[in-house]
């Protein structure tokens, strides 16, 4: 695959196109949707190529797990907790399943940088 098809993905290819939810931020650095994954049900695989903050607005117990189910973590995710979750791992393709009695609502908050110019000083 062209490196060029990995830096610039697809429309289609977005979170919140994958997750089949609205985006209620649309902006040019700025992109932001709510996730809501029932007790015991999992979200759609989707890929994260952007950093992105984790707002939890209801906390559960959950698994990340990549495209060929193996998990990434397991873990608490707490009510109000906030998570940045960084460009190290990126690209991140991967599904979140909830293994709690509790539903899991979160807000995602996708950072966009703006590109500069090739040749441009920083």
């Amino acid at each position: 695959m062209p490196s060029e098809a990995v830096a610039h993905p697809a429309a289609g290819d977005e979170p919140w196109l994958s997750l089949g939810t609205d985006l209620l931020v649309d902006e040019e650095h700025v992109k932001c949707w709510v996730e809501h994954v029932p007790p015991g049900e999992r979200r759609p695989l989707h890929t994260h190529r952007h950093p992105w903050v984790t707002v939890v607005l209801s906390g559960a117990y959950v698994e990340s797990l990549d495209e060929h189910d193996n998990r990434i973590k397991t873990g608490t995710l707490m009510s109000g907790q906030v998570v940045h979750n960084d460009a190290s791992a990126l690209p991140l393709r991967h599904y979140v399943r909830n293994l709690s009695d509790q539903p899991l609502v979160m807000v995602a908050i996708e950072l966009r940088e703006a590109q500069r110019p090739e040749g441009s000083a920083p």
